[in-house]
């Protein structure tokens, strides 16, 4: 019989030093934490370069880099204007090559490399974070080649290219800002499917 009241004792012991414990933690932790600014590292996606400039540097973009050096379309990426650039990574143009049977960039005719290319560009500054762009509302964009691209996003803010034709694709990497408009990455070469 004294063996439980002490068995019971030491478990009161232990209950009141874990209550106590807990709360000189929460008393602890409670204390109001100083104001300190914080500083932003590239808030948002900003690039401190231009469309053509990222393209260059980015190792997963290099045969978009090929096409764009093979159709000589470089100043589309390097204006002053702000514009949507569409960027397919290098996947999307080993199928698009697969599926059109070329071995290469430079297989592909230069007037039909210029026609994807320009499709890829928009006439406009469209981000998928603006909080103005509604969910799943399509809006036609011009671009380059002088089609219409319908760009609009999802609940999830991810953006989806010509959602509602056809054929659509949501983009992987999206709102990437260079110092000539905004930038997304897709997983493929995108066209208009009415």
């Amino acid at each position: 019989m004294e063996k439980i009241k002490i068995l019971s004792e030491k478990r009161h012991i232990i209950k009141m030093l874990t209550a106590s414990f807990a709360l000189i933690l929460l008393f602890t932790q409670c204390e109001i934490q100083k104001d300190y600014e914080y500083e932003y590292n590239n808030p948002g996606g900003k690039l401190t370069v231009n469309a053509w400039e990222y393209i260059q540097q980015t190792d997963s973009l290099s045969l978009l880099e090929a096409a764009i050096t093979a159709t000589s379309l470089q100043s589309l990426y390097t204006g002053t204007t702000d514009k949507t650039f569409i960027a397919p990574r290098n996947s999307a143009f080993r199928t698009y090559m697969k599926t059109n049977k070329y071995t290469s960039i430079s297989a592909i005719p230069v007037a039909t490399l210029q026609s994807v290319i320009k499709y890829h560009i928009v006439k406009a500054r469209v981000i998928f974070s603006d909080p103005e762009m509604l969910a799943n509302n399509p809006i036609a964009y011009e671009t380059e080649s002088g089609q219409v691209m319908y760009l609009s996003r999802n609940t999830s803010y991810q953006g989806l290219i010509n959602y509602g034709t056809k054929k659509s694709w949501t983009i992987i990497t999206s709102n990437l800002e260079p110092t000539n408009g905004v930038l997304h990455v897709t997983a493929d070469v995108v066209y208009l499917s009415l």
